[in-house]
């Protein structure tokens, strides 16, 4: 018969470590390089998360042309006479409207898995950022300016996603004043370490409308990011970060 000590029960339960707990000789890091991967993958799991519910508005908008279509479609298969032709007409249409749709939620769903090796604009990703922190710059009462001329200057696709897009939502997160962000590419000084290396820079400009100022005393439903956070990531792309009151440079991978 199994012993039903209490006294022994309680031993077993106290020496058995639940299967939801980590090992308890998980290595922590020991070393500079070590901390910073794990703030850098934190700050990039934050970011990811902070853009989710934005990807998601994307994703439902992307199909909704398709659901209304379809509601068409059966409406006019009820009939009992069906114009046929019609029918053809909007079998056509969803086709077409299908494979946008299906671009735009690719689009999206990409943003869990960034490629190293895919270099895109930075024209047309700040364009991104400007749709998907709309909502973002809304609640802080900030602008964001794209003041970079072309696509001619590119970035890779996983840098602009993590560090870039954190850099912005830092400075959404610490900046309490409001004002219009403005980013721009420019080479770099030539005082510095690599003055043929372009430079990504975002800088706020004091505004001038007066809008009421933001506070920060509010719930937050979402982790802040901070300016160590963006150092952290930077560092993991081998990319050198400098930062001043209201101005950041990221210089851009090769």
């Amino acid at each position: 018969m199994a012993n039903s000590n209490p006294h022994n029960i309680g031993q077993m339960m106290s020496t058995t470590t639940p299967s939801y707990l980590p090992p308890a000789n998980l290595a922590a890091p020991t070393t500079l390089d070590a901390v910073n991967d794990w703030r850098a993958d934190a700050a990039r799991y934050a970011v990811l998360n902070r853009m989710m519910p934005a990807l998601r508005h994307d994703v439902a908008g992307a199909m909704q042309p398709v659901r209304m279509l379809l509601l068409v479609l059966e409406r006019r298969l009820q009939n009992a006479d069906p114009d046929l032709d019609t029918i053809a007409k909007n079998v056509t249409s969803i086709s077409m409207l299908t494979k946008t749709a299906s671009a735009d939620v690719m689009s999206a769903m990409g943003w869990t898995s960034s490629d190293e090796d895919v270099r895109v604009g930075l024209r047309s990703s700040v364009d991104e950022a400007i749709k998907l922190l709309a909502l973002e710059l809304t609640l802080k009462k900030m602008a964001l300016v794209n003041g970079i001329a072309d696509d001619s200057a590119t970035a890779p696709q996983s840098f602009l996603r993590s560090v870039f897009m954190g850099a912005l939502l830092a400075f959404c997160d610490q900046n309490i004043e409001g004002g219009i962000l403005q980013v721009t590419v420019a080479a770099a000084a030539a005082d510095s370490q690599q003055p043929s290396q372009l430079q990504l820079q975002l800088r706020m400009l004091p505004d001038d409308t007066g809008a009421s100022k933001v506070s920060l005393d509010v719930s937050r439903k979402h982790r802040v990011i901070e300016w160590p956070d963006v150092q952290a990531m930077a560092q993991s792309c081998g990319v050198q970060m400098a930062r001043g009151d209201g101005w950041l440079t990221l210089d851009l991978p090769r």
